[in-house]
């Protein structure tokens, strides 16, 4: 009896699960089928009467900055930058107005006549250029040439004085005065006092002619680099580039800048100095070294001699 009072009462269990489990199904399928069929009255409804909410967003948003409060620190930077831009403001009005440098580059100043400068037709890369540089370097530039050499400055008792000393093209000791300024143009005047004679040089920008090489130049590996001859008295030298440029140099002082092109016994160099000049060199190369109208040249450095 107990046996089938504890099978009755499993049974009874049982079915209780599955009515409970159908009763759960049906209230779903029934909410379901009243959403369903009522969706579109509420929607209506909604639209016509009740006022629209806005969906409420539950994710995390990003935290909110808090704005610090400037540090005093700030104040001494502002300080700082305002006076490096003044001191800035006042270099470019020194320099615009009160410049009295000879550093830079000048030409003697054109003295034609308005109506002269009108119909003259000068090449400006035929002018020389003076050019002084703040490491003590002068130099004068023709065309593509140019001559290197030293200057120095002296004052005493409120008069100024530059020693240039550019071999075999400018030395001596002048007096010298800047004036004007870069508005209106500044001019060097120098006065060599032991004739009584003055020039006055204005500031300009420097003019080298362009030279471009021949349109069939093909550089060629056994002449490209620098060929050196130096007896300890004088020196030369010819470099020859493989984008067909070229420069001649003579002891260090005078340096031609130009192009060139060669054939199996002859380089023709061409360079500008108030014209184009062209300059024929026969050659023969030797081991390490090119023998140019009978005198040896080195490679990049060396010594050589002369050679009949």
């Amino acid at each position: 009896m107990d046996e089938n009072k504890d099978f009755l009462t499993s049974e009874t269990e049982g079915e209780n699960n599955i009515n409970s489990d159908a009763d759960t199904t049906t209230n779903e399928s029934t909410q379901e089928s009243f959403s369903g069929a009522f969706s579109d009255e509420i929607a209506e409804t909604q639209t016509d009467s009740t006022p629209e909410v806005a969906p409420v967003d539950y994710s995390v948003s990003a935290p909110v900055a808090v704005k610090k409060k400037k540090s005093f620190i700030q104040l001494p930077i502002i300080i700082s930058l305002a006076i490096l831009i003044l001191v800035a403001l006042g270099f470019l009005v020194f320099k615009i107005f009160f410049n009295t440098s000879v550093v830079g580059t000048w030409t003697v100043k054109d003295s034609a006549t308005a109506d002269e400068a009108t119909t003259a037709t000068s090449d400006e890369a035929a002018k020389n250029y003076y050019t002084f540089e703040d490491d003590g370097t002068a130099s004068i530039h023709l065309g593509t040439m140019k001559m290197v050499g030293t200057y120095s400055l002296e004052e005493k008792d409120g008069t100024r004085t530059i020693d240039i000393s550019i071999p075999s093209a400018l030395e001596g000791s002048f007096e010298y005065k800047v004036s004007g300024n870069e508005i209106g143009g500044r001019i060097l005047t120098l006065t060599d006092t032991s004739y009584g004679q003055s020039i006055d040089l204005e500031s300009t920008k420097l003019v080298i002619p362009e030279m471009k090489p021949d349109a069939d130049f093909k550089p060629s590996e056994k002449l490209t680099g620098k060929w050196t001859y130096d007896d300890g008295y004088y020196k030369m030298s010819y470099e020859l580039r493989e984008d067909g440029t070229s420069t001649v140099s003579q002891s260090d002082i005078l340096f031609a800048d130009g192009v060139y092109n060669y054939t199996d016994d002859k380089i023709t160099i061409k360079y500008y100095t108030n014209q184009e000049v062209t300059m024929e060199l026969n050659y023969e190369l030797k081991d390490d070294s090119i023998i140019i109208d009978g005198i040896q040249f080195v490679k990049d450095t060396g010594s050589s001699s002369d050679e009949s």
